[in-house]
């Protein structure tokens, strides 16, 4: 009975000491990432038509050619338009999808305005081919600030499907091509046969 106390008392500031790193962890989480503004497309005789040029590449299969950050980025702006179901569209809308490329790996950040508040996911991936099947591998990610394992990402899952189905059409020209290698700021795409 006479040790009751200091048992009674250490187990408080264990429970205390859980409680601030859950709100820790939650504060950082709610703080969301940079992401970069969409950059305007280069002056030049036309702007690139990202499908296009990839269903073309798959065709003549004559040269290595890059797609940059940038213009990976104003194509997702361009054909993602994303609304959320009721009765979470009243205060969460969906923004944008950003990618921050590096050599192999590349960050694909989603964005939605949560009752003005900018809220973040972002899922870090590398494409990898084995054989002759291109394969995404999820490697980590964070919502907002706060870094999580793949295996945390899972509540992410319908919002990407979601993306993959919107995005199938670029997909499927992507994955047609020999090689595809993430590098700093661009896609390096070889469509030659190997």
């Amino acid at each position: 009975m006479h040790h009751a106390g200091p048992v009674k008392f250490i187990f408080h500031v264990l429970l205390l000491l859980a409680l601030s790193a859950l709100a820790g962890a939650a504060w950082v989480a709610h703080r969301p990432v940079a992401v970069a503004p969409l950059e305007a497309p280069k002056p030049g005789p036309r702007v690139r038509e990202f499908v296009d040029d990839l269903k073309q590449a798959a065709i003549k299969r004559s040269a290595i050619f890059e797609i940059s950050e940038g213009e990976l980025n104003r194509h997702l702006a361009k054909v993602l338009t994303a609304k959320m179901t009721p009765p979470a569209d009243r205060w969460v809308k969906f923004e944008r999808l950003a990618f921050e490329l590096e050599p192999d790996l590349a960050h694909a950040t989603l964005v939605w305005d949560v009752q003005g508040h900018t809220s973040t996911a972002t899922v870090d991936f590398r494409i990898r081919r084995l054989e002759d099947v291109f394969r995404v591998e999820v490697v980590g990610g964070s919502y907002g600030h706060l870094v999580v394992p793949r295996g945390m990402l899972r509540p992410l899952s319908p919002a990407l499907e979601k993306l993959a189905d919107v995005l199938k059409e670029e997909i499927q020209a992507l994955f047609q091509m020999n090689q595809i290698q993430l590098a700093q700021d661009k896609l390096v795409i070889d469509p030659r046969f190997p």
